[in-house]
């Protein structure tokens, strides 16, 4: 990963000393958004910071063997393929692994079709020590992409729509340096329910790590690639203004010193397990597996987790 002022970099770490707002305990029963299998579990939490509903949004991951540890890239890519909600923009930036580029939330991953990468703005950028058509040997890099670059992000945005993950064409495996250009992959339009959110030089997603508390989380000093789950662990990421919003006004505050809100378990009312209605007595009692899928008689049901929705109350169940 490409290293930041040390100003920007002690600020971060200062920042984990004391932000531990209580805005949220993870409660594991109410996730409603679940990749993977398995009996141990993680939840991802994304915080946008962009003046839109002040809401953190949460999801679990499942795996199976408990001496297998997976990375929270390994949670991150696979939340964001099997859900319909979340956009992950990724990019391999050296031997330590990925960085979060960018992350996008909406209604069927729509926000893939609003995406798009302004190549004009990027090039007068003067942070980007990228070149794409003379390589910056000094930074490693070994070949450059020229006037191709439009069509080859296109290109991934393109592949993004089908797969939910956004892989940076212009990355360190395919140029031996990393192109750092992520304030410029830009949404357009788009209804008021999408949210996106991608940056470096003048914002980037902050990665917290912890447990179920809010309290316990703190500055993450691994990336996603190196960071390794365990059971009852939660990633959360916010994103942080370095130099204020792009075409706004910054009051100063970073989005690091931003307490975490209320999660949103729920996102859209027809993602996530499907619960029915509550107004008939043909709904007052239903039972799902964690997969959606419907139950009708527990008597008769395998081992495992269901979730059983009374009314307007949800609650989970083990049978052994």
């Amino acid at each position: 990963m490409k290293i930041r002022k040390i100003n920007q970099v002690m600020a971060c770490l200062l920042l984990s000393a004391y932000l531990t707002a209580d805005a949220f305990v993870v409660n594991w029963d109410k996730i409603r958004h679940w990749a993977g299998k398995g009996t141990q579990k993680a939840a991802l939490v994304v915080q946008f910071n962009d003046g839109g509903e002040e809401k953190a949004y949460i999801w679990g991951y499942r795996w199976e063997d408990p001496e297998v540890r997976p990375s929270g890239e390994d949670m991150f890519r696979a939340i964001a393929t099997e859900c319909d909600d979340l956009y992950l923009f990724t990019q391999y930036t050296g031997w330590m692994g990925n960085t979060v580029c960018g992350v996008g939330f909406s209604k069927g991953n729509s926000v893939a079709e609003h995406i798009e990468f302004n190549f004009e703005t990027a090039m007068e950028d003067p942070c980007i020590s990228f070149n794409w058509f003379s390589a910056n040997e000094m930074l490693g890099q070994t070949s450059t992409p020229g006037w191709d670059t439009p069509e080859l992000c296109e290109r991934a945005i393109e592949d993004s729509k089908s797969t939910h993950i956004l892989e940076h064409p212009i990355d360190a495996r395919n140029y031996g340096y990393a192109c750092y250009d992520y304030d410029h992959w830009q949404r357009y339009g788009g209804d008021s329910s999408m949210r996106w959110h991608a940056g470096w030089y003048k914002g980037y997603w902050s990665y917290w790590v912890g447990g179920a508390d809010s309290e316990s989380l703190s500055y993450s000093g691994l990336g996603y690639s190196s960071r390794r789950l365990a059971d009852g662990s939660v990633d959360a990421w916010k994103y942080s203004f370095l130099d204020g919003p792009v075409g706004g006004d910054f009051d100063g505050v970073s989005g690091a010193t931003v307490a975490w809100h209320d999660l949103d378990y729920v996102h859209f009312d027809d993602t996530g397990i499907s619960l029915p209605g509550n107004d008939s007595a043909e709904y007052s009692r239903h039972i799902y597996r964690p997969d959606g899928s419907m139950v009708r008689d527990l008597s008769t049901a395998a081992p495992g987790m269901y979730i059983v929705v009374e009314g307007k109350e949800t609650k989970k169940i083990m049978i052994h």
